[in-house]
């Protein structure tokens, strides 16, 4: 069993296909949106007796000796997709996948490891980031907190209509809202126009990105990016103008991409990741009911990289 790197041009069309059909974060369309960010889709193909037995696409960024790999970026997930089910040992190909990652010498080296393709592995430095899980299978689902359905209600009340993002009608907006949450928050804007509009394509032909929006006597109040990943949902991104908290856009956006993706055969809402000491934003989605899952992410960084 050997694991190598390939790019794009050198992998099989049914491979590709295998991608693009096994998770959205898995497909060439999301690994090439990072390309707006300076990096390039690659992929780590686990071989035995040359035949393809699994996938690892991750992204990589710079050029050695200070090229850095994720899977996937912006704390996304890594998958390690499996092409040959009937011939597959998981725990061999991880270890395979993981040998010849270190062997290529990154600066820096990140796995999110949602699905725990990667557990036990050794020689990473290791956190753990937590989520919250809704199950929202019930045909009558709604968050069982009061507050939360007292403010989907007053959203209906105030006429807060969910759209499907445009770009030709609604990026400015959006950006503008972008800039707001970002400073909101006290943070710098990460992503560069040239993503959004990437996105905002790729939404346009894969039904996997749920991209929300709503305005108020038309100017932007709030605006949800969402993946469906498999049977889950993941609110990714939220951005807001506080001006229209009064309307209550963003409980309404949750609750309506839930509600829109439930007959989809999707089975859970995952409200993402929340940075530490985030509490009251913890807090508020718990309010949404469900569990927590815990995932890991896996670290590593060459000595180079400490001496810079």
């Amino acid at each position: 069993m050997k694991t190598v790197r390939c790019t794009l041009s050198q992998l099989p069309s049914g491979i590709i296909d295998r991608l693009n059909k096994a998770m959205f974060f898995s497909s060439v369309g999301f690994a090439q949106l990072w390309k707006t960010l300076g990096g390039r889709e690659v992929y780590w193909l686990t071989k035995e007796n040359n035949q393809v037995l699994a996938v690892l696409p991750g992204v990589e960024f710079g050029r050695k000796p200070l090229k850095r790999f994720q899977a996937m970026p912006a704390g996304c997930y890594a998958e390690l997709i499996t092409v040959r089910e009937s011939l597959v040992d998981r725990r061999q190909i991880a270890l395979s996948t993981v040998r010849a990652l270190k062997a290529e010498k990154y600066l820096k080296l990140y796995l999110t490891d949602y699905h725990s393709h990667f557990a036990g592995m050794t020689g990473f430095s290791v956190t753990e980031s937590e989520t919250i899980l809704v199950d929202i299978t019930s045909e009558d689902w709604q968050p069982p907190d009061k507050k939360i359905q007292s403010e989907i209600r007053k959203a209906e009340r105030e006429g807060v209509i969910v759209q499907r993002f445009d770009a030709g009608r609604h990026f400015d907006g959006f950006l503008s809202l972008v800039r707001k949450t970002e400073q909101r928050h006290g943070r710098r804007v990460f992503y560069r126009e040239s993503f959004y509009r990437a996105l905002a394509a790729l939404a346009e032909k894969d039904e996997h990105v749920r991209w929300l929006y709503t305005e108020y006597d038309g100017q932007p109040a709030a605006s949800h990016i969402n993946f469906i990943l498999g049977d889950t949902v993941l609110n990714w991104q939220v951005y807001s103008d506080r001006a229209y908290s009064f309307l209550k856009p963003n409980q309404y956006l949750l609750y309506s991409v839930a509600r829109e993706t439930a007959p989809m055969g999707v089975r859970f809402l995952s409200l993402g990741s929340s940075p530490e000491e985030a509490d009251s934003l913890l807090a508020y989605k718990r309010k949404w009911g469900g569990c927590e899952y815990s995932y890991r992410h896996y670290y590593l960084e060459s000595k180079l990289a400490g001496l810079l």
